[in-house]
């Protein structure tokens, strides 16, 4: 597991929220917590699938507008924990993986990133999350998000 700070918290959120830039990740789940308390599941309803083998879950580009408007106001909320993964078909990359997963903890005034993986088999081989915590590393420095890994 990788962990690190968002430096610009503010241009992060911009960027996550406005932006496009998240837009290919899958959403997985949401708890705010401001003027109330929120949870929204991203489980896309069976019903609500154009095919069998479509994603299970919504992508971040179809729910952003929906957090937005949860979020948005004179203050920011008190703490607010975003599940965002890969979907199901950019995880084939990633041996004996079955999802990877990028998670957003914002809590006084600071963005605290973590990664992580759901292997499809117990293994001790690290090689997966290695993977996953380089390609994120580069995916936010491609998207200049200054971040302060956390030791």
């Amino acid at each position: 597991m990788l962990a690190f700070t968002v430096n610009d918290t503010k241009t992060f959120m911009t960027l996550l929220l406005k932006g496009d830039t998240f837009d290919h990740f899958t959403f997985r789940q949401a708890e705010i917590n401001s003027y109330a308390s929120i949870h929204i599941n991203g489980q896309k309803d069976d019903d609500m699938k154009d095919s069998p083998d479509d994603e299970n879950y919504c992508l971040w580009s179809e729910i952003k507008s929906l957090l937005f408007q949860a979020i948005k106001g004179k203050r920011p909320p008190k703490s607010m924990k975003l599940v965002l993964s890969l979907p199901k078909d950019k995880t084939a990359c990633f041996p004996n993986t079955k999802a990877v997963f990028l998670n957003l903890l914002f809590r006084e005034h600071t963005l605290l990133c973590t990664t992580a993986i759901a292997q499809i088999n117990f293994s001790m081989n690290k090689e997966s999350e290695q993977l996953w915590e380089e390609k994120i590393i580069l995916f936010f420095r491609k998207h200049n998000i200054g971040i302060e890994i956390q030791k």
